[in-house]
Order: structure tokens, then C-alpha cells, then sequence
């Protein structure tokens, strides 16, 4: 991922984050969709998070986000045992 990419999405993360009680107060378990430090919407599905998204940013990186108390874990089992780099 290149530093741009990483960097705009540290920045929807954040954005994300200094929103998130509003959010879990007005519409847990939707999907919020962020653009940088913009916040663009609420969603019910996460497809209609991603087609609002594509509609007003086309071919563009935005973030689409749970609304979640908790996050859950992500687990792949590759990394989580080591064997990204095995030799088969």
C-alpha cells in the first residue's frame, strides 16, 4: 500500500473514531462512510455504503465502517500461524 493511500486511511480512521459515540448513540450496527476527514453518511447494508461511495467518489479509495461498540478480532489464519512465508 503505498504512504498516500496509508496515510488517507489513518486519517478516515481517525475521523471515524472522534465521531464514534455519536454514531453508536444515533445508528449502531448501520455503516458509516468516511473520505478523508469527511464524514459522507450512514448505511444500512454495506452495499449501500459502497454504492453511495462509488456514486459521489467513483474509482476512488473511501472507507467503509461498522458501527460497533466493540471491533470485532480478525483472524487469518496464514499470518496468525506464521505460515505466510512457508515454502510448499
Amino acid at each position: 500500500m503505498s504512504e498516500v493511500i496509508e496515510s488517507r486511511f489513518a486519517e478516515e480512521l481517525k475521523a471515524y473514531e472522534r465521531k464514534k459515540a455519536e454514531l453508536l448513540a444515533l445508528c449502531e450496527g448501520k455503516f458509516a462512510v468516511f473520505k478523508g476527514t469527511e464524514f459522507v453518511g450512514v448505511f444500512d447494508t454495506p452495499g449501500a455504503a459502497y454504492s453511495a461511495g462509488i456514486q459521489r467518489f467513483g474509482n476512488d479509495s473511501f472507507l467503509i465502517k461498522p458501527v460497533l461498540k466493540e471491533e470485532p478480532v480478525e483472524r487469518i489464519p496464514a499470518l496468525h500461524l506464521g505460515l505466510i512465508h512457508a515454502c510448499l
